[in-house]
């Protein structure tokens, strides 16, 4: 994979954030061309910038930018598990076994906590494992959420032209972007046929 090109203030522009954790990290490798990946996290400085995101869901992870190794070969794993569910295959042992070793490593303690309407919600709290594992950890189990969830069969791998996003959904494209190029493609194609 080559490193992202320019962008906004000469770092990656994570546009499509708002998915699952777990759909985001695993579109942290964008594909540009047939066969051409580019790595989002290339650097630790680009996962500082991507934790630094995420932040609101995963909190404070500065730590983090020292282990890019560990959290990349996370997000591959998640990666090959969301484009087997999404291509309709059997999920991968060995990406099932990294995810599940990382969920289990992490200590949490899930608490009831009541917000100031009365509304009653569950708020995971991290355990004593250390920083990495209670990052990995949450990755993971937003992973396992994804993949054994009530929309589990709506994960999908964007079809359109230099994408290959996934998102959860009932649509056919990541985005109004991706769909304009898929149906600008195809009306290249039709238009070429004919001549």
């Amino acid at each position: 994979m080559e490193r992202f090109g320019p962008t906004r203030r000469g770092g990656p522009v994570f546009r499509w954030l708002g998915e699952a954790l777990a759909v985001d990290l695993a579109n942290t490798v964008m594909v540009v061309r047939e066969g051409q990946e580019v790595d989002l996290l290339a650097t630790s400085e680009d996962l500082r910038r991507w934790l630094e995101i995420e932040a609101q869901r995963l909190g404070d992870c500065a730590f983090a930018g020292a282990h890019l190794d560990e959290i990349r070969g996370l997000r591959d794993a998640v990666r090959r598990l969301l484009a087997a569910r999404a291509h309709g295959a059997r999920l991968p042992e060995s990406e099932l076994d990294r995810v599940n070793r990382a969920s289990a490593a992490a200590a949490v303690a899930p608490r009831l906590e009541v917000d100031d309407e009365g509304r009653i919600e569950v708020v995971e709290r991290a355990g004593t494992a250390e920083p990495l594992a209670q990052l990995e950890g949450r990755l993971a189990r937003s992973a396992i959420a994804v993949l054994s969830g009530p929309d589990r069969e709506l994960v999908h791998m964007c079809q359109a032209p230099s994408c290959g996003m996934f998102f959860v959904g009932g649509r056919r494209w990541c985005c109004a972007a991706c769909g304009n190029r898929a149906r600008a493609a195809r009306h290249y194609e039709r238009t070429r046929a004919r001549a």
